[in-house]
């Protein structure tokens, strides 16, 4: 399907500026690239006429290289190693990490208006659409098979499949996938235990009635995601719900994008997504962001959350945790369609209008590199790898197999992926538009000044006029 360019560019920029402008974050500073530079640069590398062999690992010596993303374990981890690559290589690197909407909006209008200051973005994969349509980062294939490369530290086999073919678009790999996410249930073993419960919900009618269990003043029940209203905060927990009831955004995607968010199956996700936030979680719930989850559970304030498995790693921080040997971990319940976890994949990406695009890739090659993945985790506390090979580390399930009565946490957590849902948000450039909006929806009922029903009927509306505008819809 041919998706339109300009009106979701224009959408997109219009909407990003005004809160660009009052977060006010500087740019680093670097001199802008031209579009021409750029162009000349990837194309050399396609050509396999690069500059000089990927065995010279000071080929770059004193380029600087600017990366944009928002802190996670990861970049914190790579940030832990860099003096290393930077030493070995004779490229410095510069991290700009803001918050997760933050960074997204930033990289969006950045790559949008082509001002050539970042070499390296983060990318989210349901964004990967919008990218490859407007042409915003250079495949990282262009660079395969070309003197620069080095198929030791690249080897494409080894990365999940899945998170690759995320962060392709029409075919061709655009980025390399450095974080693989999902969601499932932790639940406090020592509570379940207390009130007679011999396991974790196996559908979403039994995680209300375990709820309203053991619910009490003093440690809530469950805690999921409230704010912000976006693909990145509340639409990531509620998808869980909504796809396990068997809910679709759209009648039949991509080939008919008539917005079906106002369902009976959409209706009754947000039902239940609803009444557990107003009934038994913490006050506030509906402003919490993933960090408040996490705090939640690792001080021991709630029963359950839903929410990313690789966030585990800072639940049981020996450091700062209070439920150490307390939690046991499932697959998300079920809906009427069944257990339909969340995915997405988090990859690096060359910008397309970086004036060092070659020494970006050299980065790219050496951040995602087995060794590199593996160092990060058993130094840090990041666990969402994207390689086999770490995956099956001794060391790594030493680390990480967290199992304390309850289950495998790494059991827990490839059964995840295993049912999670490949779209888990559409696949198209006009996502983050659609997203956005459901986001609003969800918020709206969460906070009561909507019912489920109608803010869903009010929202499958707007999507209606947005999916107009945009020419996906006549």
């Amino acid at each position: 399907m041919k998706y339109r360019r300009l009106s979701s560019l224009k959408a997109i920029v219009a909407f990003l500026v005004f809160t660009l402008l009052i977060s006010a974050c500087s740019s680093p500073a670097s001199a802008p690239a031209s579009s021409d530079a750029a162009g000349d640069t990837a194309s050399d590398a396609a050509s396999g006429d690069a500059a000089a062999s990927g065995g010279d690992a000071r080929q770059f010596e004193g380029t600087e290289l600017n990366l944009l993303y928002f802190a996670m374990t990861y970049t914190d981890g790579l940030q832990q190693l860099l003096p290393e690559f930077e030493e070995e290589t004779g490229i410095k690197v510069n991290f700009e990490l803001l918050d997760e909407q933050a960074s997204v909006q930033k990289t969006q209008l950045e790559l949008a208006s082509g001002t050539g200051n970042y070499d390296i973005v983060g990318i989210q994969s349901g964004n990967m659409p919008l990218y490859g349509q407007n042409g915003w980062v250079t495949p990282v294939e262009n660079f395969y098979g070309t003197p620069l490369s080095d198929p030791d530290a690249l080897n494409p086999d080894d990365f999940i499949g899945s998170t690759m073919d995320a962060l392709k678009y029409d075919g061709v790999q655009q980025c390399l996938p450095m974080f693989a996410a999902t969601t499932i249930l932790y639940y406090r073993l020592d509570i379940f235990e207390e009130f007679g419960i011999d396991g974790p919900p196996a559908t979403y009618d039994d995680l209300i009635e375990i709820a309203s269990q053991i619910d009490t003043d003093a440690i809530p029940a469950i805690a999921l995601r409230g704010s912000p209203p976006s693909p990145a905060g509340n639409v990531w927990s509620f998808g869980t719900f909504f796809h396990g009831e068997g809910a679709q955004y759209f009648a039949d995607f991509p080939n008919d994008m008539t917005p079906t968010v106002n369902s009976p199956e959409a209706i009754t996700a947000l039902e239940n997504f609803v009444e557990l936030l107003q009934n038994y979680a913490p006050d506030g719930v509906a402003s919490y962001v993933f960090n408040d989850v996490v705090t939640a559970m690792q001080q021991g304030n709630v029963a359950m959350v839903i929410d990313g498995a690789p966030l585990a790693g800072r639940i049981l921080n020996p450091d700062e945790s209070k439920v150490i040997d307390k939690l046991g971990f499932a697959v998300v319940p079920a809906g009427a369609a069944g257990q339909k976890a969340a995915f997405v994949a988090h990859g690096l990406c060359i910008a397309a209008d970086s004036p060092n695009q070659e020494a970006a890739y050299k980065f790219l090659e050496w951040a995602t590199s087995a060794e590199t993945m593996r160092q990060v985790a058993l130094a840090s506390n990041h666990l969402a790898v994207t390689r086999d090979s770490v995956w099956e580390d001794p060391d790594f399930i030493a680390k990480y197999d967290f199992d304390y009565g309850g289950g495998s946490f790494l059991t827990a957590y490839q059964d995840s992926l295993a049912v999670a849902v490949p779209d888990y948000f559409p696949p198209f450039a006009g996502w983050e538009l659609i997203g956005q909006r459901m986001g609003q929806a969800v918020q709206e009922a969460e906070i009561g000044e909507k019912t489920p029903e109608e803010a869903l009927n009010d929202a499958n509306e707007d999507m209606i006029r947005i999916l107009q505008d945009e020419g996906y819809l006549q």
